[in-house]
């Protein structure tokens, strides 16, 4: 298998993965982010996620769980009241839901990895701002987000290889 090194190669490997196999990589990704959280509904998600042969009722209560998540995090607050650490509370639960989402397999094509992904991107971004002052602070979002993304690519690379 090619190594992944580009969002080009990330999106074609990822489209042509199953179903089964989208969400056990997103399950991935969203385990690379849970130092971000220590929400229990995010990780009782993440953990059914990432089994297989879990049954389609395991995965809605999952589903549930991390929904709860989400309602808890929403930003129901203003620009100046938002705190980007629940926000990325947030994109997690968002990428949980996603992963374990039904969805209809005779789908030709499925885009459940990649979506996954950028939510993933999202909470790490939202994590790396600094939030202590008047304004936030952007200085660390680049590289934070930079290393996300090459965290995604080795990922999806070692993924492959097993």
């Amino acid at each position: 298998m090619p190594k992944i090194d580009s969002n080009e190669s990330f999106r074609d490997t990822l489209a042509s993965l199953s179903l089964q196999q989208q969400r056990l990589l997103g399950a991935s990704f969203i385990k690379n982010v849970l130092d971000l959280t220590n929400d229990k509904h995010i990780l009782l998600a993440q953990s059914v996620a990432a089994t297989t042969g879990v049954s389609a009722e395991e995965m809605h209560e999952a589903y549930q769980s991390a929904h709860k998540g989400y309602m808890d995090m929403h930003p129901h607050s203003t620009m100046a009241e938002l705190d980007w650490e629940k926000q990325a509370d947030y994109f997690i639960a968002k990428a949980c839901m996603t992963c374990l989402s039904p969805t209809y397999p005779e789908a030709t094509q499925h885009h459940l990895a990649q979506i996954v992904s950028m939510y993933c991107q999202m909470a790490r971004t939202c994590g790396s701002i600094n939030h202590n002052g008047d304004y936030p602070s952007f200085e660390n979002t680049e590289e934070s987000t930079k290393k996300e993304i090459n965290d995604h690519y080795r990922i999806t690379s070692e993924f492959l290889e097993n």
